[in-house]
């Protein structure tokens, strides 16, 4: 699929946040999916131990949710992930998985945030925008008063908002595992998100084929965990 260069990729901290800051002028809210044949799960895991990524792009089709195409990508970090610009050091490695697809999505997930604050640029809108293509963040939700809170039935949700900007939203997606963020990443709106996040992800963890589409962090490596008592407010601002 094609890209679009942005921008450079070896930068520094502070130009990689100014780069942030102007990018996030560009993500659109409004709903632009159409007809979705396709979905691309792309997913990140870092192995703290070697400095090594790891990104894996699924493509989905649907309405049979077959995985017609998978690729996993595997290289040595050369730097370290930093606070808030997280998705310099992803972004990468998932383009390059992304450009292995002989088919193009009509949609994207990706692994981690898009809106949510502090940055309001997670990796989804990143690769929203370097894409074109309609994209949405999962991402794992820590225990919190407020996913205890929450319905446990499948599909009940708590919406999230920041200065009246509905971002995202607490999402129950199989009973008995915990909930998932789901962030808007670009050209599309919350309940499109929430409604293709049910679609794509099975509703019992039997489904061995698709399990693993769940969990934002899918391949074993060893990631840095988040304390366990963390409130869900922090949890949204952590997530990368």
């Amino acid at each position: 699929m094609k890209i679009h260069q942005l921008h450079p990729w070896q930068v520094t901290q502070p130009q990689a946040e100014a780069i942030q800051k102007y990018l996030r002028e560009w993500i659109v809210t409004d709903n632009q999916v159409r007809t979705v044949r396709f979905i691309a799960r792309a997913q990140f895991a870092y192995n703290q131990h070697n400095g090594c990524g790891s990104a894996k792009v699924s493509l989905l089709s649907l309405p049979d949710l077959k995985i017609v195409e998978q690729y996993v990508l595997s290289e040595k970090l050369s730097d370290p992930l930093a606070p808030n610009v997280f998705s310099f050091c992803k972004a990468p490695l998932i383009v390059k998985a992304l450009q292995q697809l002989q088919r193009t999505p009509d949609l994207i997930i990706c692994d981690g945030r898009g809106l949510i604050p502090p940055t309001r640029f997670g990796i989804a809108s990143h690769i929203g925008l370097l894409t074109n293509t309609p994209t949405f963040g999962i991402r794992s939700a820590p225990p919190s008063e407020l996913s205890q809170r929450l319905g446990k039935k499948r599909g009940a949700w708590f919406p999230l908002k920041t200065d009246n900007l509905y971002h995202s939203a607490l999402l129950r997606v199989c009973s008995p595992l915990p909930p998932v963020y789901i962030s808007i990443g670009h050209r599309i709106d919350l309940k499109t998100a929430l409604k293709y996040t049910l679609l794509c992800i099975p509703d019992s963890i039997d489904n061995a084929r698709l399990s693993a589409l769940y969990c934002p962090q899918p391949f074993g490596l060893v990631l840095t965990k988040q304390p366990s008592d963390t409130s869900a407010a922090t949890a949204i601002q952590q997530s990368a």
